[in-house]
């Protein structure tokens, strides 16, 4: 049945905002909703870049270094689809509970475009001078290298569930991660990172 009838469903364009409804607008809280679900679709694209921007830098695949490019493109497109569909929402008269929600979710919004543009611009092109000139990480480079890109992965995965829980606890868990996590790449970068520059 599966090869007589395969399963035709289009492929998604990752660009195109897939919880923004129009006609929820006029219902604040059910569209902030909405656009939180749209921003973490948003963040799964960030995080799939992130994998990805690892696994090219440390297997040279040139072809995976354009995808994640190309990631970075459906990331900016949605960045700017949840900022105009808040901007709408915020037209409305919201009381104080979702006008911080809204903000809050304009800052995610932006911050993950931002991871984007650092993976796009930085990561991959410093994955393309690796390639380029045939640089190689050390054993233990490689593996430092992968540690902090673990801790990086799952301070996203905790960011994402601030955003979506509120706790308070997890949000100073996540800033004591992030003051730890900086001192980890300026050393990473230091050792590793700056022949390539």
């Amino acid at each position: 049945m599966i090869r007589l009838l395969p399963d035709r469903r289009p492929s998604i364009d990752p660009s195109s905002p897939l919880y923004l409804d129009e006609t929820a607008i006029d219902t604040p809280a059910l569209a902030l909703a909405g656009a939180a679900r749209e921003t973490l679709h948003m963040a799964d694209i960030v995080e799939t870049m992130l994998r990805q921007a690892m696994t090219a830098l440390m297997t040279d695949d040139r072809k995976l270094v354009s995808q994640v490019s190309r990631m970075d493109n459906a990331v900016d497109q949605l960045h700017e689809a949840i900022k105009l569909y808040v901007t709408k929402v915020t037209r409305e008269s919201l009381d104080e509970q979702d006008g911080r929600r809204a903000m809050e979710i304009i800052a995610f919004a932006i911050n993950l475009e931002h991871i984007g543009d650092i993976i796009d611009k930085n990561l991959m092109e410093l994955a393309g001078k690796k390639i380029k000139h045939r640089y190689q990480f050390s054993k233990e480079g490689g593996s430092e290298l992968e540690a902090f890109h673990h801790r990086v992965l799952n301070n996203l995965k905790l960011a994402c569930s601030v955003f979506l829980s509120g706790d308070v606890r997890m949000a100073r868990i996540l800033l004591e991660e992030k003051a730890g996590l900086r001192n980890a790449e300026l050393a990473a970068a230091e050792s590793h990172l700056r022949p390539f520059a």
